[in-house]
């Protein structure tokens, strides 16, 4: 779908740009594989581009309950709270080299599954691309700005434009703080194939087409910084938020902030269906924003997140009593009670106290001697 205004009085041409028939309906790209250079995570040589849709998967998780249903399945955000819950760091280092090499292996095998966050893409507004001649030898500037959803609208001004800047308009993704700056301050460093001296020159390609999604990269610094952003904002507004110094109530109204700035570029939009019906759809930029806006409707729907009893992961469900992220974790912690009956049933079938080694006395008698030192 593409709209098309020329106004020749402005020498400018606006073209609306969906890259994809289905872009309306929340969908989000991933490579079939990844690797990791320099520090930043890429689409594989040779890897296929995939988009797929992660709403659906997201709704069928409703069906079953965590904690009641075994074959109950869990939305595609708390998947990343685990990968969270699963990284280790290497003290005094910085990133790339923090991360041990089974993390940044585990970061490669989700992205994988889910694709990139599209961190960059959650905080763009708009870009002006160095200006270019075409083949009539006149010069051009192209500016990209974000729409709703996916949907991106190009301006394309010819005439006496040589000597205009290149710059973007961006802000951060816990604040909505406008920075004007050049592409190489912020931009660039998501498209690591683009050598440093083209950076503020380099034409890049419009956002969610295959050009683009084939350069764009996350430096494992923005992946983690950002996933760790929203999985801290989920933990604190969820069931059993984690303990910390300060104030509980305070950390709860900022995770709130986050989540809400997080979901704040999702938008409800409406669609044809194949029948010629009209229905509402999410549409959001970026799989972070995805996420966000899930966990947000989860919440209300009253699926909080919890955490697992056996192995600590994070997990949601709307059983209150649940304590199990996983049927295996439910049944290894069986198994370990059990284990503990059997040990604790032994040390009361007659064996000798000395055999299990010193006993700690609670209740001493009191000492015939005048030494009342406490033991």
């Amino acid at each position: 779908m593409s709209l098309y205004i020329d106004k020749t009085m402005h020498r400018q041409r606006r073209q609306k740009i969906v890259p994809r028939g289905g872009a309306t309906e929340g969908d989000w790209w991933r490579f079939s594989s990844y690797r990791m250079k320099d520090g930043c995570i890429l689409p594989d040589r040779g890897a296929s581009l995939q988009w797929y849709d992660p709403w659906p998967s997201f709704q069928h998780t409703r069906a079953l309950t965590i904690g009641q249903a075994p074959a109950a399945t869990q939305p595609g955000y708390q998947s990343l709270m685990k990968l969270v819950h699963q990284l280790e760091y290497i003290p005094g280092r910085r990133y790339p080299d923090c991360l041990t090499p089974s993390s940044q292996a585990r970061i490669l095998e989700w992205c994988q599954q889910y694709g990139l966050l599209g961190v960059l893409l959650s905080r763009w507004e708009s870009i002006s691309l160095a200006p270019q001649r075409d083949d009539a030898d006149h010069w051009a500037q192209r500016r990209y700005f974000r729409g709703f959803g996916q949907v991106v609208q190009v301006h394309e001004t010819k005439g006496d434009v040589k000597g205009r800047k290149t710059s973007v308009l961006i802000h951060g993704l816990s604040d909505l703080t406008l920075k004007d700056e050049s592409p190489a301050t912020t931009w660039s460093r998501f498209f690591p194939q683009v050598g440093v001296s083209e950076c503020d020159t380099f034409v890049y390609p419009p956002p969610y087409t295959d050009e683009f999604c084939a350069l764009y990269g996350e430096r494992l610094m923005d992946f983690c910084n950002a996933a760790k952003l929203l999985v801290r904002a989920m933990l604190h507004l969820g069931g059993n938020p984690p303990q910390i110094n300060g104030d509980p109530e305070l950390a709860r109204e900022q995770a709130l902030d986050a989540i809400n700035l997080l979901r704040r570029p999702v938008a409800s939009v409406l669609d044809f269906e194949p029948d010629g019906s009209v229905n509402p759809r999410r549409v959001a930029p970026s799989l972070l924003a995805s996420f966000a806006d899930m966990f947000a409707q989860d919440l209300v729907y009253g699926r909080p997140t919890l955490q697992c009893t056996c192995c600590g992961t994070p997990f949601v469900s709307s059983a209150y009593q649940a304590q199990y992220c996983s049927v295996p974790c439910r049944l290894r912690e069986q198994k370990r009670r059990l284990r503990a009956q059997e040990t604790g049933s032994s040390g009361l079938s007659g064996e000798p106290l000395s055999s299990l080694g010193p006993q700690e006395c609670y209740f001493p008698t009191p000492s015939s001697s005048d030494d009342s030192t406490a033991h």
